[in-house]
């Protein structure tokens, strides 16, 4: 199901002399023509927070606060949530202006709460504690590429990654939720972290990105250039939820918003967006928009599951399937390099890429009523989780699998 996704509205700067009105932001470029140095601010500003200072002055910029407050929001709004690695920057800020000239001469920088004291000194330490996770998070996703993987490729390992190991929240009490920081250490994020989460990504493995945002939908997403042309990948609408509950499905990874034309994302019912450059339409109508499996890479091929099987590929940009195993199965799950769980019958299966066999390793009956239904399995931190549904709710469990994967 498509869900409600809540971007921040967090331009409630505080003037010395008046009240910011809240806003979405949009991009500067989108604003009337600016007479000040905007992009020359927002460098300062940004490097300001790189070295933890609480103001910055702008004087040297010619910023005009009374005809130019689009732009104003526009570049805090970029700031804060399209900069990488800006996770401890809060959702308020402050300027002071000349009154007889209105040019704004200093901004002062709003910090999160989670990374400063109550006397307002900011939590250095906590910042470079969290970086250093972040970064070890970053490369542990980065372990999924391969150097001979095409652009492609590398793209959609990254994609299909960030859905397993994250669940969409829209929870406004979850601060964490707008950064990349939801996403690779607490694995819960709106669409801002997963936005900033895959353009680092993009950025490691240098695929260029750009951020899409829609006011009217309160949403943004993400934009890549593969070879000359741009595509749309919105990566929190290809991490599906269960309709029954508005839970986050385990395993499950849409590709239906991977590398879209503007068009193709009008039709995904995107809307009140920027579609000037995003016109492609290569990939519009590949075999992966009815992909519900993730792809995983394995010994030089790709493995996923389709209605007919477990199914490989050479590549994923070209050249043919191969079924490997007819079953009608569902929500393959990587256990090691060699060997899959996937779901059939409502039991749970192991599937050996080395023998092309698979077993029943778990069934439902063993602990559940005959009418429920197994829907949704993942591995992760050596155990499998599943969810079962039944009597109208879901039941949520975990198991040890021993050294064979048998469960």
């Amino acid at each position: 199901m498509q869900r409600d996704h809540k971007k921040s509205t967090w331009l409630k700067g505080m003037m010395l002399t008046a009240v910011l009105a809240a806003g979405i932001f949009m991009n500067i470029s989108s604003v009337s023509a600016a007479t000040g140095n905007w992009d020359g601010a927002q460098k300062a500003v940004v490097n300001a927070y790189k070295k933890y200072q609480t103001s910055v002055d702008v004087s040297a910029y010619n910023l005009n606060y009374a005809t130019e407050y689009d732009n104003l929001k526009s570049m805090m709004g970029e700031v804060v949530s399209e900069t990488p690695y800006l996770f401890y920057t809060g959702t308020r800020f402050s300027v002071s202006r000349n009154t007889s000239t209105n040019q704004i001469v200093k901004i002062t920088l709003g910090y999160a709460d989670a990374y400063k004291k109550s006397d307002g000194t900011i939590r250095k330490a906590k910042i470079k504690k969290t970086r250093t996770r972040l970064d070890s998070a970053i490369n542990q996703a980065l372990l999924n590429v391969e150097p001979s993987m095409s652009q492609v490729e590398k793209a959609m390992v990254l994609h299909d990654y960030l859905v397993r190991t994250t669940a969409y929240t829209s929870d406004s009490n979850n601060a964490f939720r707008l950064t990349e920081v939801g996403v690779f250490l607490k694995h819960k994020a709106n669409c801002e972290g997963y936005s900033r989460a895959y353009a680092i990504l993009m950025q490691k493995v240098g695929i260029p990105v750009k951020f899409v945002s829609s006011d009217k939908m309160v949403h943004m997403w993400n934009k890549i250039k593969i070879g000359k042309k741009w595509y749309h990948v919105d990566v929190t609408w290809d991490d599906p939820m269960d309709s029954r509950d508005k839970t986050d499905q385990y395993g499950r990874v849409s590709h239906q918003n991977f590398l879209c034309s503007a068009a193709k994302m009008q039709k995904t019912k995107h809307y009140d967006f920027s579609t000037g450059d995003a016109t492609g339409t290569k990939y519009d109508n590949r075999y992966w928009k009815n992909v519900n499996s993730s792809f995983y890479y394995n010994d030089g091929k790709w493995l996923y599951m389709t209605k007919d099987g477990i199914t490989e590929r050479d590549s994923l940009d070209h050249g043919a399937a191969t079924v490997l195993y007819n079953v009608a199965g569902d929500n393959l799950t990587q256990y090691d390099a060699d060997r899959y769980y996937f779901i059939a019958f409502n039991s749970i299966y192991l599937y050996s890429c080395k023998t092309n066999e698979a077993k029943a390793v778990w069934k439902t009956t063993d602990l559940y009523s005959a009418n429920c239904t197994l829907d949704q399995i993942k591995f992760e931190n050596n155990k499998l989780y599943y969810r079962v549904y039944d009597n109208g709710k879901h039941i949520s469990n975990k198991i040890t699998p021993k050294e064979d994967g048998i469960l």
